[in-house]
């Protein structure tokens, strides 16, 4: 096809294809009893997110592609991290971790588990006024743009030549 023929109806996405928004039917009730049952043992209820609306809510973040997880672990812990990741590793399981989410590259999705460390791992510390800073995974960057303004006078954190 070429973008400059006078068919514009070429142009048109064929509309016998499925929308790629739509959840995979799989996942119509949730999070696959399985796998919900065996996380929900092993971390708590608290920790797996495995309602549709939640998976739908995880399929998206600031990127254009859309993938489903089949379950989410909101980690309030290292140690839930660590038996997530030996779970996934006995079960054969792949794992997306997700921070901020706000990707415009997709690698905060994943179609598996993923694992959200932004309850347990938001904080900053500003450092010898703000040289430098310990950021932690799930914090958004508007934050720290946010606390090193008001603590140094600046946007952000104070630029340093390397030498």
């Amino acid at each position: 096809m070429c973008l400059l023929s006078p068919n514009t109806d070429a142009l048109i996405p064929l509309r016998s294809r499925a929308t790629p928004d739509r959840a995979p039917e799989h996942l119509a009730g949730g999070t696959p009893a399985a796998l919900r049952d065996d996380l929900i043992s092993l971390l708590g209820s608290g920790a797996v997110l495995s309602p549709v609306t939640d998976l739908v809510k995880y399929a998206t973040d600031a990127s254009p592609y859309r993938l489903f997880p089949q379950v989410v672990v909101a980690a309030e812990s290292p140690e839930q991290i660590a038996k997530t990741l030996q779970y996934a590793r006995q079960n054969h399981h792949s794992v997306t971790f997700r921070a901020s989410g706000s990707s415009l590259n997709g690698q905060s999705q994943g179609d598996d588990i993923l694992i959200d460390v932004r309850k347990c791992f938001v904080g900053l510390e500003v450092l010898e006024n703000g040289l430098y800073a310990k950021i932690k995974p799930g914090t958004i960057v508007n934050a720290v743009n946010r606390t090193c303004c008001l603590t140094t006078g600046y946007l952000g954190l104070i630029p340093q030549a390397v030498a």
